[in-house]
């Protein structure tokens, strides 16, 4: 189908370049015409294939001979938003703008797409706005094809977030695979062993390839690749070949700690997990569906096994979820079969895509990619740490910039002591399309060994119900009475939840339970201790139907004051109490309000203490928020150690004592 297309490119080609006899009046006019045939050259390509890249070199061309064909410059901006360098968009767009400002209903959407792209969060936030304006104006969007008003509002809360990212960089060194692993194709997904001696990824380079044909964007199939270290270096990749690669597209997703065992994607039954075997020889056996209970008639993408091997991490689209690919979790019984999966629950998942899960050597980080949450666009890498005392799971943390960026970031695979990490990502000194990089890890994002956890557990099993008996998914907190700790809940199903605890003393903890139509409840609930056994006890909660208030005044931000801590504590004093309840004030009045809590030390001690330490201050804050009912997704933190004193670090009075604080900054 594409070999069509060439012929007609190679035959414009010597068109445009056997022209130099002419006058410059006819060449005027027939690049006027050259242009527009390029044009519906790349319309063909864009129509019957999916050959992308190919259709851009038409309509780029098309620009360069005709810089005011409105078609070849909208057409090459789109097909630069779908390339590796999105904001390079941004000019083509706007020069549509400048001819035609109705030729494209969306045309301010997206040139806020390429603002974003490139880092330029404040222009890309005034071309989102006025196409928010826009829409608000026709009161609602004209077509499918057209950006809804809360994907509007979502990119511009990316913009938000990014311009606080990007204030606060990671400490971190990203460094280029290298020509070995690297090609100048799309090499991604990687994942190494435990000894960092095997890296297995897919690429679609056309070297090695099993297939000599194309796929339908006019690209290599993806096939498998593998690299050996030898002497701290990675030897050349080399096809895996068959029975692992076929002549279509294959891809990995997962490797066990040992290196025997890979997991593969393959597009069957709406897309499975694989899963093959090397022997002692080094050969692979032919991969084998993971089956039921993880391969559904849904989606099932990434995979991570634990290193004991009993624990499966995987992300699926599959009923029960919060919303797109969610994160969700199975254990190998006693008679090695996989147990139903459970979902990680709405602390991790959100209504957009989660993917790309891997569990850390220490057995309780787990790192994964969401399109949600607390991100600057695309996929965002987060982490998130189970407490394996409590039984739960904390708030997830981004991973902060430049690992991430407003692009998609995914496929983050750490390496056994958590200081390094591979993952793919496009970037200027790469060598073509997205590379694989090696990431080295701030020590203060570095996951640490922990103990493992007693296998006997206390289950708290409650039932949310209203007052016709009929079940209703609410917003649950079982904190400790004395603030020491909390533990979160698992979404069961439709208005059950549980907690879990390896507390080997009796605990008491304040329930707070929430649901929108209801009145809010706090019930003091006991956690016993762990016993011989693990047991499972079950409650039912009901909730009243709430009497509508009358409206509550809006608190403002400038009341929102800051809270200080005494010399290397992060504890925060109860004289602060009336600080927080501001702040939790505001955000109920606020609905669409969220918190950036940034937190501060003095000059005392050494930067990494310190940073730490003002982490420690500003979680702690979140806390004490969250434990009065407010979402954990609408508060977010950020250590800024020393760097920004109110005060002199000279004295304590009116000094340091002023830079150990904690800031509220509205950022929505």
């Amino acid at each position: 189908m594409l070999a069509k297309y060439k012929q007609k490119y190679f035959y414009l080609f010597l068109i445009i370049y056997g022209l130099g006899s002419t006058t410059t009046s006819l060449y005027a006019q027939d690049n006027i015409e050259q242009a527009s045939m390029m044009v519906e050259i790349g319309d063909e390509i864009m129509s019957h294939t999916q050959a992308i890249s190919e259709a851009r070199d038409m309509y780029l061309a098309a620009v360069n001979l005709d810089p005011k064909n409105i078609r070849a410059n909208y057409m090459a901006g789109v097909t630069t938003l779908a390339s590796v360098n999105k904001g390079a968009a941004r000019p083509f767009f706007q020069h549509v703008l400048e001819l035609d400002p109705e030729y494209s209903f969306d045309i301010l959407y997206k040139i806020g797409r390429a603002l974003h792209y490139d880092y330029k969060f404040d222009e890309a936030i005034e071309y989102y706005s006025r196409y928010a304006d826009k829409l608000a104006a026709v009161g609602a969007t004209p077509g499918k094809e057209y950006a809804t008003a809360k994907e509007v509002d979502r990119r511009l809360y990316e913009c938000e977030q990014g311009k606080i990212l990007v204030e606060f960089p990671e400490d971190v060194e990203i460094d280029n695979a290298g020509p070995q692993v690297n090609s100048s194709s799309d090499d991604y997904a990687p994942v190494v062993n435990q000894n960092q001696d095997i890296l297995i990824f897919t690429s679609r380079r056309k070297e090695g390839n099993l297939n000599p044909d194309v796929a339908e964007d006019n690209k290599p199939y993806e096939d498998v690749y593998i690299s050996f270290k030898k002497d701290s270096v990675w030897t050349e990749a080399q096809n895996i070949k068959a029975p692992i690669n076929t002549l279509y597209h294959d891809s990995n997703v997962g490797l066990s700690s040992d290196g025997n065992t890979l997991f593969l994607y393959k597009d069957d039954n709406g897309g499975d997990i694989f899963v093959a075997e090397r022997d002692e020889t080094g050969n692979w056996s032919k991969p084998e569906s993971l089956g039921k209970p993880i391969n559904t008639d849904y989606a099932e993408t990434s995979v991570s096994l634990t290193p004991d091997g009993e624990t499966l991490f995987f992300a699926s689209d599959r009923k029960g979820g919060y919303g797109g690919l969610d994160i969700w979790i199975t254990h190998l019984n006693k008679k090695g079969v996989w147990e139903d999966p459970v979902n990680l629950g709405p602390e991790i998942n959100t209504s957009y895509d989660e993917d790309g899960a891997f569990i850390g050597y220490d057995g309780k980080t787990l790192y994964f990619s969401s399109a949600g949450g607390e991100g600057m666009g695309g996929f965002d890498i987060y982490r998130v740490i189970y407490d394996s005392l409590a039984g739960s799971w904390g708030a997830p943390e981004n991973m902060g910039y430049p690992i991430n960026t407003p692009d998609h970031d995914i496929y983050f695979t750490p390496t056994e002591n958590g200081r390094n990490a591979y993952y793919s990502s496009a970037r200027e000194d790469g060598f073509g399309g997205s590379d694989i990089y090696i990431l080295k890890i701030p020590e203060v994002l570095q996951h640490q060994e922990q103990a493992k956890a007693p296998k006997i557990t206390v289950t708290l099993k409650f039932s949310i119900f209203d007052d016709s008996k009929t079940p209703v998914d609410a917003s649950l907190n079982l904190t400790e009475t004395d603030g020491s700790g909390m533990l979160f809940a698992t979404h069961i199903g439709t208005g059950v939840y549980s907690f879990k605890s390896y507390n080997a003393e009796t605990k008491q903890y304040q329930l707070g339970v929430s649901a929108a139509g209801f009145e809010p409840q706090k019930l003091n609930i006991e956690m016993p201790a762990t016993g011989e056994e693990s047991s499972v006890i079950e409650k039912s909660i009901y909730l009243v139907k709430k009497i509508a208030p009358p409206p509550a005044p809006v608190v403002q931000s400038k009341k929102l004051r800051n809270i200080y801590f005494d010399f290397n504590k992060s504890a925060v004093k109860s004289e602060y109490e009336d600080k927080v309840a501001a702040a939790v004030a505001y955000l109920n009045a606020n609905p669409q309000a969220k918190l950036l809590l940034i937190g501060h030390s003095d000059l005392i001690g050494i930067e990494k203490y310190n940073t730490k330490l003002s982490q420690n201050r500003a979680d702690n804050v979140k806390k004490a928020i969250i434990r009065q009912g407010i979402t954990a997704s609408r508060v977010q933190t950020k250590g800024a150690g020393s760097k920004y004193p109110l005060a002199s670090n000279d004295q304590e009075k009116e000094g340091r004592e002023l830079n150990r604080r904690v800031e509220f900054k509205v950022i929505r």
